[in-house]
Formats: C-alpha cells, sequence, structure tokens
C-alpha cells in the first residue's frame, strides 16, 4: 500500500515539471518536415515573382533609354535643320548650298546653320556608323552622332575672304544602338523644292529624291539617288527655267528623318524599340538664303 501511494506521490510531485519538459521539449520530425516543405514551396513561388519583376524593370529602362535618346534629335537637331543658310554669296552664279555639296547622302548629312554666332554659321555633321554607305543603312547597333563646328572669326563673309575656316568639331549628339538596319530603313530622305521660272510667273513644285526606290533594295536606290542627285553644283547662267537645275543641293527643302533605337535588344531585358520619324522643313522657301549677317 504504501508503494502505490509513494509511487502516486512521487509522479504528482513531479507531473507540472514534466509537461513543463515535454512544452520546451521542440518540434518532432514530421512538424520539422511540414515546416521546411512549406517554406520550399513558398520560396519556389518567390523566385519567379521577384525574377520577373527584375526583368520588368530593366525592360522598362532600357525603353526609357532609348527614348531619351531620342529627345535630342527631335529637338536640337530638327531646330538644326531648319535654320539652314548658305556660308557664302553665289559667286559666278554659283551658289554655296547650305547643303555641302557631295557629302549628301542616306546616311550622313553636312549643312551650316545659324546658331546666333556673329562669326558665322556653324558647320553640322549628323551620321551614323556605316561600315558600307552603299547599302543605304546605318551598321546594326550602331551609333548616331551629330557634331558642331563653330566659325573663326574673321574667315566667313562679308568680313573675310573665300571660305569660312572652323574650329574643331565638338560632338553635340550622341545616340547608341541603332536599329534601322533591323527594318531596312533609311536615316535620311531629302526633298527637293523646284523653282520654275518664266517671264510671267514662278511655279513651285517639289520632288522627293528616289522617290521610286521601294521594297529591300530601297536603301541602297536612295544612296544611288542622292549620289548623283548631290555630287556636284553648277550655274546654269540663266534667269528662267529651274535656275538651280544643276545645283541640287542648293533646292534642299525638307529632310525625312528615320532613326530607330534599341539598344538593348535582345534577352529577357531587351527593351521596346523607339523611333523618330518626322520630316524637317526649312522656315521658307528662301530662308537658307545667303544673308550678310548669319551667312
Amino acid at each position: 500500500m504504501s508503494f502505490r501511494i509513494g509511487a502516486v506521490v512521487r509522479r504528482a510531485a513531479r507531473g507540472p515539471d514534466f509537461v513543463a519538459a515535454r512544452d520546451e521539449a521542440g518540434v518532432t520530425l514530421v512538424e520539422l518536415t511540414v515546416a521546411t516543405a512549406t517554406l520550399l514551396i513558398l520560396f519556389a513561388m518567390t523566385i519567379p515573382i521577384v525574377d520577373t519583376l527584375f526583368s520588368t524593370i530593366a525592360r522598362v529602362n532600357n525603353t526609357y533609354t532609348n527614348v531619351n535618346q531620342l529627345l535630342p534629335v527631335s529637338t536640337n537637331l530638327q531646330r538644326f535643320l531648319r535654320s539652314a543658310v548658305e556660308p557664302g554669296p553665289t559667286t559666278s552664279g554659283v551658289p554655296v548650298p547650305a547643303f555641302v555639296t557631295g557629302s549628301i547622302s542616306p546616311t550622313s548629312l553636312t549643312f551650316y546653320t545659324n546658331i546666333g554666332d556673329p562669326n558665322g554659321p556653324a558647320r553640322i555633321v549628323a551620321s551614323c556608323t556605316s561600315t558600307s554607305p552603299s547599302t543605304g543603312l546605318c551598321d546594326s547597333g550602331g551609333t548616331f552622332t551629330v557634331t558642331e563646328a563653330t566659325a573663326r572669326s574673321g574667315t566667313c563673309p562679308p568680313t573675310g575672304t573665300g571660305v569660312c575656316a572652323y574650329n574643331a568639331a565638338h560632338t553635340l549628339i550622341t545616340v547608341n544602338g541603332v536599329s534601322d538596319y533591323a527594318d531596312n530603313a533609311t536615316l535620311f530622305v531629302y526633298t527637293l523644292l523646284i523653282n520654275t521660272a518664266s517671264p510671267t510667273v514662278t511655279t513651285s513644285t517639289t520632288s522627293v529624291v528616289g522617290s521610286t526606290c521601294s521594297g529591300s533594295t530601297a536603301p541602297s536606290c536612295y544612296y544611288t539617288n542622292d549620289a548623283t542627285a548631290f555630287a556636284s553644283c553648277t550655274g546654269t547662267g540663266s534667269t528662267t527655267g529651274n535656275v538651280l537645275a544643276n545645283c541640287q543641293p542648293a533646292e534642299i527643302y525638307a529632310i525625312t528623318i528615320d532613326l530607330q533605337v534599341n539598344g538593348v535588344s535582345t534577352g529577357r531585358t531587351a527593351g521596346g524599340q523607339s523611333e523618330d520619324n518626322s520630316t524637317v522643313y526649312l522656315l521658307s522657301p528662301v530662308s537658307s538664303n545667303y544673308q550678310g549677317m548669319v551667312g
């Protein structure tokens, strides 16, 4: 009898401590397994969500980068084109065009423009990297640049003699990741304003250089037409008819720019292609004519 009572007393005496020990003993193997499996499932679900988030952020940033690169083209370059001027007066019936003879192609353009400099007009070169110019296309992933060279003091007419001299050029605009090649798109297309005079009236018509070019060979077709149209500038010696018939660089009235950019074009983080496709007109049909104040 005493043994049983002792056993009960011992069990009763250790009861609360024993229960507390069991509560602090941790989790069972089954519980640990369930918790680990749950965490692995949640982790597996989180990885693709986070990856998608970062990929989306990268794509959006790359697209914004493409758009931001085009802003100076649609503002500064267009302003330069509208303000194009001849750097010198006509000599012996031969004009000095605002758009430099022999430097006009589907991928490159050199011209003079009024930037408000009393020394004379600035010389602007806008071009894309093209290892094969006759294709009429920019290199895939190449670079588009716009440079400016200011006139040297005292060299431009009417104070100077001869042709303006220029300081070293510096880069104004750089656009990376040019993607015109992928779409077979020509960077520059030129529209001429043709004035035909008669004893009683002068009529004006427009003509796009290479207007018949189309299809897959269009860029190289534009190059062939540009090389022919803008190769030289001579006088006609006539005051009637199309007096600039032999100087088509002086007839440029509008320029269509189709610049496509996609700096990151492959991979999961590739940005969306951005494009500036616009036609820039000179301020007026005579705004590029020589002016003593600015060229």
